[in-house]
């Protein structure tokens, strides 16, 4: 898709913004805390994910950026940097040393961060758009909408 290294940290600063179902989290914390975790974020993870086997349909998350759970801003790159990130992917990010020179970079500036994230996003939207009725728009992300007319 011609999105550099820069580009591919910047898409994932997007996990600046919203929450991670702890389905996808109980591994890093049952039957052991994963120790990479920053120990200071570990009891706000286990208030929120109390359960080693959560109810997937259970509404038991944590947010991406106790922060700023709302704003995308670089604040994502100051968390995966302290070991606050929910996400393996979000510790590799911080860790890798392919990535980590950018990931400090777009802690250190937030222009940084938008200018990557704006020209990386750019590339994957016109990547093999979707148009007409090939694709839709979900109503909730993590669902297909019902296919009935609604006419």
């Amino acid at each position: 898709m011609g999105i550099d290294t820069p580009g591919v940290v910047a898409l994932l600063g997007s996990h600046s913004v919203g929450r991670t179902h702890c389905v996808k989290l109980v591994h890093r914390l049952y039957p052991e805390v994963d120790p990479a975790l920053n120990p200071d974020h570990v009891p706000h993870m286990l208030k929120k994910c109390f359960d080693p086997i959560p109810d997937p349909k259970a509404v038991q998350y944590v947010r991406n950026d106790r922060g700023t759970p709302m704003k995308l801003d670089n604040n994502y790159y100051l968390n995966i940097l302290d070991s606050k990130g929910l996400l393996q992917v979000d510790h590799d990010l911080a860790n890798d040393p392919r990535t980590r020179s950018y990931v400090k970079k777009m802690a250190k500036s937030q222009d940084y961060f938008f200018q990557h994230f704006a020209r990386a996003i750019a590339l994957l939207s016109e990547n093999n758009p979707l148009t007409g009725d090939q694709g839709e728009i979900r109503r909730h992300c993590n669902v297909a909408n019902k296919h009935h007319s609604e006419e």
